[in-house]
């Protein structure tokens, strides 16, 4: 979680399952971030760009760069969006390196084709787009995807989601009208998408921030410790690696077939997880009812559904067509598991 900086904080945020923050380098803060098994990712004392402050840097990492809970040294917020030249960001975390801080650097993106330019410079990236509602969900995915191609290097890559309504940001969108705060469901969708594209870690934007509390908006913080939850629930996902699967699929109605992206309307990812079983994420990404015909793969697992909270007996078979019907935005989960041998239940 974003915009986490007072100790008095990370107690309310551990219980909402968030086990990370972008938070403060502070003693206290780090301190008790520690005692309730929270990482945190924090400024060296100063910003990569024309101001920054090599003298506070070295103070700030050399007083704080061994503490356990210190997950990263977050270099620069968005380079692109600031015009930081590339080089500049390379020459600063050089002089972060040199002090020396031994533990890793992070940087965030805004736009997933700058991955190409920026990409290879820090230890863990960041890619933060926030859509709702002045652009498709779809882009967000299409930025992640971006990302993970271009980059050239293997590191953890970390999606960070919109939590925040941008009416409490709206000189950042001139023009825009109609600001408002996603939904439920569309933070379900941006996470399980972020999923579904490799991403390593979840960051989600924002805690606190200027006039925006997120305690003050209990629709939206309830919505996102459910969602949370979900990925808990689930945490095989969070470091499955993606296989190859070319579906043979339909979606009704034929004209809704595309998202905005002109990608399917409806995402469909094959994943493997640490212990070789297969999971399909199947995700709407549109505002639209959809329903998806689909065969699913072949697979040496059956397919349980795991947010309906029921499956078929035997589960869903691999090879078979079936067909789903999907609410806006919603995400389907089917659970790689092995059917045991019936002589060996009956044992």
């Amino acid at each position: 979680m974003y915009g986490v900086h007072h100790p008095e904080d990370l107690l309310l945020v551990h219980e909402a399952g968030f086990n990370s923050v972008v938070g403060s380098a502070d003693q206290t803060f780090l301190d008790t971030a520690h005692e309730l098994g929270i990482k945190v990712i924090a400024s060296p004392g100063s910003s990569s760009g024309p101001s920054f402050n090599v003298n506070a840097t070295r103070e700030k990492v050399k007083s704080l760069d061994h503490h356990p809970a210190l997950l990263s040294w977050y270099l620069v917020d968005e380079p692109d969006m600031q015009r930081i030249p590339p080089w500049k960001v390379e020459m600063d975390q050089r002089l972060l390196k040199s002090i020396p801080a031994q533990k890793p650097v992070s940087l965030v993106l805004f736009h997933g084709m700058h991955v190409k330019d920026y990409g290879d410079l820090p230890d863990i990236l960041m890619l933060d787009n926030y859509p709702v509602p002045w652009m498709p969900l779809a882009h967000f995915a299409q930025h992640l995807y971006w990302a993970r191609t271009s980059i050239s290097t293997p590191k953890p890559i970390y999606g960070v989601l919109q939590a925040f309504d941008w009416h409490y940001f709206k000189q950042v969108l001139p023009g825009e009208k109609n600001l408002r705060k996603p939904t439920t469901e569309e933070i379900r969708c941006m996470t399980f998408m972020s999923l579904a594209q490799g991403m390593n870690g979840l960051f989600y934007y924002t805690y606190r921030s200027g006039e925006w509390d997120i305690r003050e908006h209990p629709e939206l913080w309830e919505g996102l410790k459910q969602v949370i939850g979900s990925v808990n629930d689930n945490p095989y996902l969070l470091n499955a690696q993606r296989k190859w699967w070319l579906p043979r699929y339909e979606i009704d109605p034929h004209e809704q077939r595309r998202s905005a992206t002109l990608e399917p309307s409806i995402s469909m990812t094959m994943l493997e997880d640490a212990d070789g079983l297969n999971h399909l994420l199947l995700i709407n990404t549109t505002p639209n009812k959809l329903a998806l015909t689909v065969k699913l793969p072949d697979s040496s697992n059956k397919w349980a559904p795991v947010f309906e909270g029921k499956a078929p007996f035997g589960g869903l078979q691999p090879n078979v067509t079936y067909k789903f019907a999907f609410e806006p935005y919603q995400v389907r989960l089917l659970k790689g598991y092995e059917i045991p041998n019936w002589s060996n239940w009956l044992e």
